[in-house]
């Protein structure tokens, strides 16, 4: 299934903010939309084998709870890139709650994968 989430593979002439902005916001519109199984092929391999697809179910809570998303920073050195993002959510009753999320992504064989944090 992992043909599913598009993978953009670049050259050395990538630009890699580009390609890591893109593919975060293709992940968490996949999020967005309950599409967790999608979502999840967005993990470096190596990420995959120590949180399954349960876990990140669990943890994603789909499309209930989140509102929004924005990139606000892409900041890449080598074959890393760190994002910051502002996430806007309800959780239950309560409304209009915003949080920082920052994501780790690595290059690895050619791709950028999302490395799975806490």
């Amino acid at each position: 299934m992992l043909g599913a989430c598009a993978v953009i593979e670049g050259g050395a002439g990538e630009d890699a903010t580009k390609v890591v902005s893109e593919r975060t916001q293709q992940r968490w519109d996949l999020v967005a939309a309950g599409q967790l199984e999608q979502a999840y092929e967005y993990f470096s391999p190596a990420s995959r084998t120590t949180l399954t697809l349960e876990a990140f179910r669990k943890r994603a809570g789909g499309k209930r709870w989140w509102r929004s998303m924005r990139i606000e920073k892409v900041d890449c050195r080598l074959d890393t890139c760190q994002v910051t993002m502002v996430l806007d959510y309800d959780l239950y009753e309560i409304k209009g709650l915003t949080r920082l999320v920052e994501e780790t992504w690595i290059k690895d064989a050619g791709t950028w994968w999302l490395v799975a944090g806490k």
